[in-house]
Protein backbone atom coordinates (compact mmCIF):
# COMPACT_ATOMS: atom_id res chain seq x y z
CA UNK A 1 0.00 0.00 0.00
CA UNK A 2 2.69 2.76 1.24
CA UNK A 3 4.53 1.59 -1.98
CA UNK A 4 1.62 2.27 -4.35
CA UNK A 5 0.92 5.85 -2.44
CA UNK A 6 4.61 6.75 -2.56
CA UNK A 7 4.79 5.56 -7.01
CA UNK A 8 1.52 7.77 -7.10
CA UNK A 9 3.18 10.93 -5.66
CA UNK A 10 6.23 10.11 -7.82
CA UNK A 11 3.94 9.79 -10.87
CA UNK A 12 2.38 13.20 -9.69
CA UNK A 13 5.55 14.95 -9.46
CA UNK A 14 6.81 14.24 -13.10
CA UNK A 15 3.20 15.25 -14.05
CA UNK A 16 3.02 18.85 -12.49
CA UNK A 17 5.18 20.48 -15.00
CA UNK A 18 2.58 19.35 -17.40
CA UNK A 19 0.29 21.62 -15.77
CA UNK A 20 2.00 24.27 -14.88
CA UNK A 21 0.54 27.91 -15.68
CA UNK A 22 1.56 29.17 -18.90
CA UNK A 23 3.44 32.36 -19.16
CA UNK A 24 1.63 35.72 -19.04
CA UNK A 25 1.49 38.10 -21.78
CA UNK A 26 2.46 41.29 -19.82
CA UNK A 27 0.85 44.65 -20.49
CA UNK A 28 3.97 46.26 -22.39
CA UNK A 29 3.85 43.37 -24.66
CA UNK A 30 0.32 43.53 -25.47
CA UNK A 31 0.46 46.73 -26.04
CA UNK A 32 3.67 46.45 -28.53
CA UNK A 33 1.99 43.68 -30.25
CA UNK A 34 -1.34 45.02 -30.65
CA UNK A 35 0.29 47.77 -32.04
CA UNK A 36 2.03 45.73 -34.87
CA UNK A 37 -0.83 43.91 -36.07
CA UNK A 38 -2.59 47.35 -36.09
CA UNK A 39 0.00 48.59 -38.50
CA UNK A 40 0.46 45.51 -40.23
CA UNK A 41 -3.60 45.92 -41.43
CA UNK A 42 -2.88 49.81 -41.91
CA UNK A 43 -0.27 48.62 -44.32
CA UNK A 44 -2.59 46.47 -46.51
CA UNK A 45 -5.33 49.19 -46.65
CA UNK A 46 -2.49 51.93 -47.77
CA UNK A 47 -1.61 49.45 -50.26
CA UNK A 48 -4.91 48.59 -51.39
CA UNK A 49 -5.34 52.81 -51.59
CA UNK A 50 -2.13 52.88 -53.53
CA UNK A 51 -0.26 54.62 -51.19
CA UNK A 52 3.01 53.01 -51.44
CA UNK A 53 4.82 54.99 -49.04
CA UNK A 54 2.86 54.77 -46.34
CA UNK A 55 2.19 51.42 -46.81
CA UNK A 56 6.18 50.74 -46.36
CA UNK A 57 5.73 53.40 -43.26
CA UNK A 58 3.40 50.72 -42.08
CA UNK A 59 4.87 47.54 -42.83
CA UNK A 60 8.08 49.09 -41.30
CA UNK A 61 6.78 50.03 -38.03
CA UNK A 62 5.11 46.52 -37.91
CA UNK A 63 7.98 44.51 -38.52
CA UNK A 64 9.65 46.17 -36.05
CA UNK A 65 7.07 46.20 -33.68
CA UNK A 66 6.72 42.43 -34.66
CA UNK A 67 10.00 42.27 -33.44
CA UNK A 68 9.82 43.83 -30.20
CA UNK A 69 6.99 42.13 -29.21
CA UNK A 70 8.87 38.30 -30.15
CA UNK A 71 11.66 39.49 -27.69
CA UNK A 72 8.95 40.48 -25.24
CA UNK A 73 7.13 37.71 -25.26
CA UNK A 74 10.53 35.15 -25.47
CA UNK A 75 11.42 37.00 -22.19
CA UNK A 76 8.48 36.64 -20.94
CA UNK A 77 8.96 32.35 -20.99
CA UNK A 78 7.18 31.61 -24.40
CA UNK A 79 8.24 29.44 -27.08
CA UNK A 80 8.89 30.00 -30.46
CA UNK A 81 5.82 27.85 -31.50
CA UNK A 82 3.53 30.19 -29.12
CA UNK A 83 4.96 33.07 -30.17
CA UNK A 84 3.87 32.46 -34.01
CA UNK A 85 0.31 31.32 -32.45
CA UNK A 86 0.45 34.80 -30.67
CA UNK A 87 1.27 36.92 -33.54
CA UNK A 88 -1.99 35.25 -35.81
CA UNK A 89 -4.49 35.34 -32.62
CA UNK A 90 -3.42 39.68 -32.01
CA UNK A 91 -3.84 40.03 -36.36
CA UNK A 92 -7.35 38.17 -36.04
CA UNK A 93 -8.27 40.23 -33.12
CA UNK A 94 -7.09 43.42 -33.90
CA UNK A 95 -8.93 43.18 -37.35
CA UNK A 96 -11.63 42.57 -35.63
CA UNK A 97 -11.14 45.33 -33.11
CA UNK A 98 -10.26 47.96 -35.53
CA UNK A 99 -13.74 46.99 -37.83
CA UNK A 100 -15.69 47.12 -34.84
CA UNK A 101 -14.39 50.17 -33.71
CA UNK A 102 -13.46 49.00 -30.50
CA UNK A 103 -9.91 49.16 -30.42
CA UNK A 104 -8.06 48.75 -27.20
CA UNK A 105 -5.67 51.23 -28.20
CA UNK A 106 -5.95 54.45 -30.35
CA UNK A 107 -3.56 53.60 -32.83
CA UNK A 108 -2.08 57.20 -32.71
CA UNK A 109 0.00 56.16 -29.52
CA UNK A 110 1.65 53.29 -31.41
CA UNK A 111 4.17 55.06 -33.38
CA UNK A 112 5.94 56.20 -29.80
CA UNK A 113 6.52 52.63 -29.48
CA UNK A 114 8.45 52.52 -32.76
CA UNK A 115 12.46 52.35 -31.68
CA UNK A 116 11.53 52.85 -28.17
Amino acid sequence: MVRAFAAGCFALALALPAFAESPAITPQADKVMWCASAFFWLAGSAADAGDTEEAELYDGWAAELTESGTALLNAGGFDLARIQEIIGEYDSLVLDELANQGARYDVAICPELVAE
